[in-house]
């Protein structure tokens, strides 16, 4: 009755229907709030993927890039390695040039002189025959080439111009300047002054031919290249000798050791040796007596001496240099022979090449003593005391 009159269960099934749609509603509701917010989230996974991707392209574009810039960077260092490497060796091209050149023009007497005669000779005849190859032998021992020499050539140049077929007088020039490079030993022409501790050079030679100043230069080249150098004043019999090595010695900042002239050769060598060691010396450059008095006199006394050096060197080697007067001719060559009988040898330094317009010695000496010319002097300058090597010497003395 109470229900019925205030309605209470109709209200109830209203309110629950009303409850239940409301749910109904709230679901869908959320329902269509996940699906927004998984589209979102969908979406927003799809936003990453393109902003990865582009970055991942972007990454590969800048590393492509980079890739580039490097390649870029190494090739031009390479162009750059490139040039340096082709200035400096234009420079160092250049420097040889300069060097030959001035060689050149150093020999200009003797090329002007001997070997210009010789290629007026091939140039001014129009067949190869005998009489050319006479007046051939006649300008090379003009040159002070020698006979024995002189014939060498000559008899290498005519079997050589028959191997190549010549027929052209023209051509012989060149066969010529082939065939005396051969007659020049073009080993062995280095110092051996490398070997650690006390390296001895021996030096002997006349009056007159430079022993003095050759051995002035020698030192300061050494010393120019961070060597200590000892020098000894073995020439007792001339005072001015004495007196010139120690002027030689100052300029070159070397040490010297020197006796009273008149003092025996033999006990300066010594001492020069003992101060050598003491005082940790890279090379010793000994001088000699430079009277060529006859050969018993001279053997003795050089003996004498290399007996000393032995003392102190044992089986060691070293270096035993003749100078020779470039411009004496077959006197240079005759003194050569004297010498090489007497003492061993290991090379030449022909001095004075620049003022001859001869300069046969150099091929009468490689020939005749086997023995390598080491040093040539082609002037007054420290840098006119040259390493000898047979082809420069060759191209500067052909044209």
């Amino acid at each position: 009755m109470f229900k019925k009159i205030f309605g209470f269960g109709k209200n109830k099934s209203k309110v629950d229907e009303k409850i239940k749609t409301e749910d109904e509603n709230l679901k869908i509701k959320e329902l269509e709030e996940l699906k927004l917010k998984e589209m979102a989230e969908k979406k927003e996974l799809e936003k990453l993927k393109i902003k990865e991707e582009e970055e991942l392209k972007k990454k590969e574009e800048d590393e492509k890039k980079e890739l580039e810039r490097l390649k870029k960077e190494e090739l031009e260092k390479e162009i750059e390695r490139k040039k340096i490497e082709d200035l400096e060796k234009k420079e160092s091209t250049s420097k040889k040039r300069g060097f030959f050149k001035s060689l050149k023009e150093k020999l200009e007497k003797t090329r002007e002189g001997l070997f210009g005669k010789m290629k007026k000779l091939f140039s001014s005849r129009s067949i190869i025959d005998e009489e050319m190859y006479e007046e051939l032998e006649d300008l090379l021992i003009q040159s002070d080439i020698g006979m024995d020499m002189t014939l060498k050539i000559v008899k290498e140049l005519e079997k050589e111009v028959k191997k190549r077929g010549i027929k052209d007088p023209n051509l012989v020039y060149d066969v010529l300047k082939d065939v005396m490079e051969g007659f020049l030993i073009s080993e062995g022409t280095e110092l051996k002054v490398d070997k650690p501790g006390m390296n001895i050079i021996l030096v002997v030679g006349v009056n007159g031919v430079g022993k003095t100043t050759t051995i002035g230069k020698l030192a300061a080249k050494f010393v120019k290249n961070g060597k200590k150098v000892v020098i000894g004043a073995g020439d007792t019999f001339r005072a001015a000798a004495i007196e010139q090595l120690e002027e030689w010695a100052n300029r070159a900042g070397a040490d010297i050791i020197k006796h009273e002239q008149g003092s025996d050769p033999g006990a300066v060598v010594f001492d020069t040796l003992k101060a050598g060691k003491n005082r940790n010396a890279d090379i010793v450059i000994i001088d000699t007596a430079g009277r060529l008095h006859n050969k018993n006199n001279l053997m003795k006394e050089l003996e004498k001496i290399n007996i000393i050096i032995k003392k102190h060197v044992g089986d060691t080697n070293y270096e035993s240099l003749l100078v020779i007067d470039g411009t004496t001719g077959q006197n240079g060559l005759n003194q050569a022979k004297v010498f090489n009988e007497v003492t061993k040898l290991s090379g030449f330094v022909v001095t004075k090449l620049d003022g001859t317009a001869k300069g046969g010695i150099v091929f009468a000496i490689s020939e005749e003593l086997k023995k390598p010319i080491k040093f040539i002097g082609v002037g007054e300058g420290i840098e006119d005391l040259r390493e000898f090597k047979s082809k420069e010497y060759i191209e500067a003395i052909f044209e």
